[in-house]
């Protein structure tokens, strides 16, 4: 089953849906897997900081599948990261990778190089202000991501329901995806509803068989509610919703001191510290990034099963929409 959008169409995809960065989790198995399901899988730069082997996941995960797939590029606004970029987007376009999502501040200085290399971008943002700054910019494609999202919401916190409508309604001129809570078909037939081209996939991916976080890690998802994530990072400007733990717990009690700094916080909030829990199964520490949508996801499946559910239950949600009478 496929559903036929300006995003499908612009980046030569079967299924509306695109996978979120999620750091450390964004792994080559899932990356393919989403692609081969009919979505456009990512992975992300910051997994690799060592650029051989991140070349290395490109072509793991090209021997995975023949299909489209995205590289996430994060950017800390504030600071200069330009000739480090500039090294992975060279390894990207040697290595044929056909989409690069950007997020963090502008990325007008990139967009020339990115589409000189052959490839398309998208850019992601909380807001659609930020949307409409990208898109002057040139990129081919926007993601907003609403405050239901895990990871990196606006200050505002607007929802995601707003900013697809303000998203369509702003007429953007190039295809917009709208991520935060999305977990079932309903909410893409939602989504498209409202004006999106497509939607993007977080935390539902994270409880899905070939994602590489522990077997704890999706079980805790899998029981939790939609009221069990919280947001951390608020005293150094940098919120972030993740999953209400004891990690969590300890950073929210180091930003109530005066003149808390992201040093101080580091020990607790640092992606290292977030793998090793990925890895031992501790899900007690590390900041665990989920979004409000956990309490939608009840099962751990292969990626090809959440996609067809996906497209499945939002044709039926389709279908029963244009079946009501006025």
């Amino acid at each position: 089953m496929a559903l036929v959008t300006g995003f499908t169409k612009l980046f030569r995809i079967e299924a509306p849906v695109m996978e979120g960065g999620m750091q450390n989790a964004a792994g080559p198995a899932l990356a393919a897997a989403v692609s081969n399901a009919g979505g456009l899988g990512t992975t992300n730069i910051s997994m690799y900081p060592d650029l051989d082997r991140f070349r290395d996941a490109l072509r793991e995960i090209r021997s995975l599948t023949d299909r489209p797939f995205a590289v996430n590029v994060s950017m800390i606004p504030n600071v200069d990261m330009g000739e480090k970029i500039r090294q992975y987007l060279d390894i990207c376009a040697q290595e044929g990778v056909n989409v690069i999502e950007t997020a963090g501040k502008n990325p007008r200085e990139f967009v020339g190089m990115i589409h000189d290399g052959g490839m398309k971008i998208i850019h992601k943002v909380p807001m659609v202000r930020h949307a409409v700054s990208a898109v002057r910019s040139g990129v081919d494609a926007v993601s907003i991501v609403g405050s239901e999202a895990a990871g990196h919401p606006s200050p505002d916190l607007v929802g995601t329901m707003v900013l697809a409508q303000k998203a369509a309604q702003a007429d953007l001129g190039v295809p917009f995806l709208i991520g935060g809570g999305i977990c079932t078909g309903s909410a893409l037939a939602a989504a498209l509803a409202l004006g999106a081209d497509g939607v993007v996939l977080g935390t539902r991916l994270l409880a899905s068989c070939e994602c590489p976080i522990s077997r704890q890690h999706k079980e805790w998802i899998v029981q939790a509610s939609e009221t069990d994530t919280v947001l951390c990072q608020r005293a150094i400007h940098n919120m972030v919703r993740v999953a209400h733990n004891a990690a969590a717990e300890e950073c929210l009690e180091l930003e109530k001191r005066p003149g808390v700094t992201l040093g101080d916080l580091m020990p607790i909030i640092s992606g290292a510290a977030g793998k090793k829990a990925y890895e031992t199964g501790d899900v007690s520490r590390g900041i665990f990034a989920v979004g409000q949508g956990i309490g939608l996801i009840h099962e751990i499946k292969p990626v090809q099963e959440i996609v067809e559910e996906l497209l499945r239950e939002a044709d039926q949600a389709i279908r029963r929409a244009a079946g009501i009478q006025s």
